[in-house]
């Protein structure tokens, strides 16, 4: 097991050293914002879909039981939401940060090796716990359990949601998402790369694309209830595209807005939320281990940005605890002097109604 040591010479003496560098960690904004947490799963639970009703008004009929509008009768449908046990297991050895930190950050005589209730405690479970946020949504999307990468951790929550979407009948009843043409022409090496520039027209293209071909049901859903969620080239040529509208004094489709101190952009009137462990995940999966909703049909060719339109309810992340970090515990071990942390959970994703998701991507 990898010790939890900070990476960089880090050497603040005395008391600024209470004022830590952690390395920056790309993880999800507010994650309790964009998707539904169904508490208490241990193993498996049901997940109970009731259809809306049309069609069953009619003239009144008098004393018959039933009119001519009668619907065949409501139907209730169900998913099942599977989860997987996980476990955090870390070991932290105290002198790791002899000499980086500062000497009065450590207790005196036999207990320095305890860090416990220390600054350095504080710093190591704050990074456990953005790492349980970032694999948890980075899981919820890229999860494949018979992926051949290297990091394990892509395995540990069971299916994403990638890979539910590309075999159930969303998303236009296709393995891969709506394909768009780009504006730079063929063999652009812009669609297949990630963390390339996308042009402003790029992002117009393809966020109009997942708009209209969007079900009726999902059109009909509040803005307020739905998320457009993205590769960030397509959130930063969004970015620019509204820029340019802005600076040309025309209406844009869109807007934009600063919510605690961060930048948040509209399309309009519904969020676009940048996934940014998406490009983790597409330079991690390479060869057999692609998803096919990013694959280009009839080639394999992984395409590098896409948009998935979705009602927030409608994406769901199953687990035995509402937040996992809650479940976090640290502790000292004198026989060996290194401190330990633990954490057991049950995690797992699914979706709803078909009707309530789209998808669009980038190709050349």
């Amino acid at each position: 097991m990898a010790d939890i040591a900070l990476a960089g010479a880090l050497t603040f003496a005395g008391t600024n050293a209470s004022k830590y560098l952690l390395e920056p960690m790309f993880h999800s904004d507010d994650i309790m914002r964009n998707y539904t947490i169904y508490p208490n799963v241990k193993f498996k639970q049901f997940i109970t879909m009731a259809p809306s009703l049309k069609s069953i008004t009619a003239q009144n009929s008098g004393c018959d039981t039933t009119n001519a509008c009668d619907p065949a009768g409501f139907t209730m449908e169900q998913k099942a939401i599977e989860v997987k046990q996980v476990s955090v297991k870390q070991t932290q050895c105290w002198n790791e940060f002899q000499n980086l930190y500062i000497a009065e950050s450590y207790k005196a005589g036999l207990s320095m090796p305890d860090l416990t209730g220390t600054q350095i405690a504080e710093v190591i479970l704050d990074r456990v716990r953005k790492g349980i946020q970032y694999d948890t949504v980075r899981n919820m999307w890229a999860g494949d359990p018979l992926a051949a990468v290297a990091d394990c951790s892509y395995q540990s929550m069971g299916d994403g949601l990638w890979q539910l979407l590309s075999v159930g009948t969303a998303i236009n009843s296709a393995t891969q998402m709506r394909e768009v043409t780009g504006s730079l022409g063929a063999a652009a090496a812009e669609y297949v790369t990630v963390g390339a520039t996308l042009p402003a027209a790029d992002a117009v293209l393809v966020l109009e694309d997942v708009w209209n071909t969007a079900p009726a049901e999902l059109q009909q859903t509040p803005a307020s209830d739905k998320r457009l969620f993205c590769t960030p080239n397509i959130y930063n040529a969004w970015y620019s595209a509204l820029t340019q509208v802005a600076s040309a004094g025309s209406v844009d489709y869109g807007h934009s807005e600063s919510q605690s101190g961060k930048q948040r952009l509209y399309f309009r009137g519904v969020e676009l939320v940048p996934v940014y462990e998406w490009d983790t995940a597409l330079t991690a999966l390479t060869g057999a281990d692609v998803p096919p909703l990013f694959t280009a049909a009839g080639a394999a060719i992984q395409c590098a940005n896409g948009v998935i339109y979705a009602a927030k309810d409608n994406l769901i992340i199953g687990t035995n605890v509402a937040d996992p970090d809650n479940q976090l515990k640290m502790f000292y071990d004198e026989a060996s002097d290194n401190m330990y942390v633990r954490s057991n959970f049950t995690m797992g994703f699914q979706y709803g109604w078909d009707s309530l998701v789209n998808g669009s991507m980038l190709v050349d």
